[in-house]
């Protein structure tokens, strides 16, 4: 199986989504420390303002779409389907899907505005970010595969530190556009890793009775 089983996956799901919990708290009882929080990112952020910024991280959040990750986790759940990994093929792609409702029904919840002033255009709620949420989700679902298919350590390692850059990016294209709050991108980055977490979980737990079933059913005769 090219997904190692883990002891921890439920206990690290459930202090993600604890952490994310929290920050939701926070949002919706609109606490200053959140206020400072984004504003003093606002003034970072906006010390890199010029128009090629601007187009660069156009270009980036394009890149990071939910439509541009979907798409990615479709090609790898195709790849893995090909290579007789279907449950970890399925695994990816109701991962992505179900993770990415999941996002949307926290917006629909919590309802967070979005900032003023936007530099690209974007509607619907703020909090959290559908673009570091399918960014992240889709960087640990790689992260994890690349155990069985990256043998030496300097190769995963070499994945970790672009897959972390690229998140890092994403984060700051959707603060600097004013898209989002520094917040909102935080909030992603729990609420993703957590459902990855979880993912893992059931997955483990239900991989060898739905094996087990699809054998069954191979060994039936056909009518």
């Amino acid at each position: 199986m090219v997904i190692r089983k883990s002891v921890n996956s439920t206990s690290l799901a459930w202090s993600w989504f604890g952490l994310f919990a929290i920050l939701a708290i926070l949002v919706q009882v609109n606490a200053g420390i959140l206020q400072t929080v984004d504003q003093n990112a606002f003034q970072a952020i906006a010390t890199l303002n010029t128009d090629s910024m601007t187009h660069f991280f156009t270009i980036v959040t394009t890149l990071a779409s939910p439509l541009v990750t979907l798409l990615i986790a479709l090609l790898v759940a195709v790849a893995l389907y090909w290579q007789h990994q279907r449950l970890v093929g399925l695994l990816v792609i109701t991962t992505m899907v179900g993770g990415d409702g999941v996002a949307f029904i926290c917006k629909e919840l919590f309802k967070r505005s979005r900032p003023t002033q936007q530099l690209l255009a974007d509607s619907g709620y703020s909090f959290p970010s559908g673009h570091v949420f399918g960014t992240v989700l889709l960087f640990s679902i790689l992260l994890t595969l690349s155990h069985a298919y990256l043998k030496t350590w300097p190769l995963q390692l070499g994945l970790g530190v672009l897959g972390l850059g690229w998140i890092v990016i994403v984060m700051v294209a959707r603060v600097y556009l004013r898209d989002h709050y520094a917040t909102d991108t935080i909030g992603s980055v729990c609420l993703a890793s957590g459902c990855w977490q979880l993912a893992q979980t059931w997955f483990w737990h239900w991989s060898s009775p739905v094996l087990a079933f699809l054998q069954r059913r191979q060994k039936q005769p056909l009518k």
